[in-house]
């Protein structure tokens, strides 16, 4: 049987990952999953709940482990990209993500790197993905190779997201030897982009 540990992951990793195992089970086969997280196992319970999977979960010290038996659904298998790498990769969106900022939200910074490297991982493992990902300002060192989100943007990159950096903060910030994804672009560019997208997400 499938098991995947997600111990010290944090909240979403762990229902990625179960969003992830569920698509990819056959009907009638089952999967382990494993969480030390208590608000990853209360998502978990409503995740398996609402997507009316069978769900058993044992707990010791403070680790929930979970035996889930799919019981409908389509199973999707993930495509098999370039160099062996798989990648769960679904159906391309009709959107845009900005990000000028190389952390999410105001407050603690520390907090605001955490979430904003979630939140690119995330959108490598959601059922759509971005047409487009738009760097500027402080969001350009997002996109260097010394940058731990580095690698997953590359993943995003071969799944056929669009990947541009405004040029004018790439030089800026003295960044231009060491981008390691996406293009070069300009401000009219990205611009003319989001003027003309339906819709257009800024984490």
């Amino acid at each position: 049987m499938r098991i995947i540990d997600t111990k010290g992951q944090l909240c979403p990793v762990p229902i990625i990952a179960a969003k992830r195992a569920l698509k990819e089970t056959i009907t009638g086969e089952s999967f382990v999953l494993i969480t030390d997280n208590q608000t990853a196992f209360e998502n978990l319970t409503t995740f398996f709940k609402d997507h009316k999977a069978e769900a058993q979960c044992i707990e010791s010290q403070g680790v929930w482990t979970f035996t889930i038996t799919k019981t409908s659904g389509a199973t999707v298998k993930p495509q098999l990209e370039e160099e062996g790498t798989t990648v769960s990769h679904f159906e391309k969106g009709d959107y845009i993500v900005v990000i000028s900022s190389d952390k999410m939200g105001e407050g603690d910074d520390k907090l605001g790197y955490l979430l904003m490297s979630t939140f690119i991982k995330a959108m490598k493992d959601t059922d759509k993905l971005p047409a487009k990902m738009l760097f500027y300002n402080n969001g350009v060192k997002l996109v260097t190779t010394t940058s731990p989100d580095i690698e997953n943007l590359r993943d995003l990159e071969k799944m056929g997201v669009e990947i541009l950096l405004c040029g004018t903060c790439v030089n800026h910030y003295s960044l231009d030897s060491v981008i390691g994804a996406g293009s070069i672009s300009n401000m009219f560019v990205m611009a003319e982009i989001m003027v003309s997208s339906t819709k257009v997400i800024k984490p």
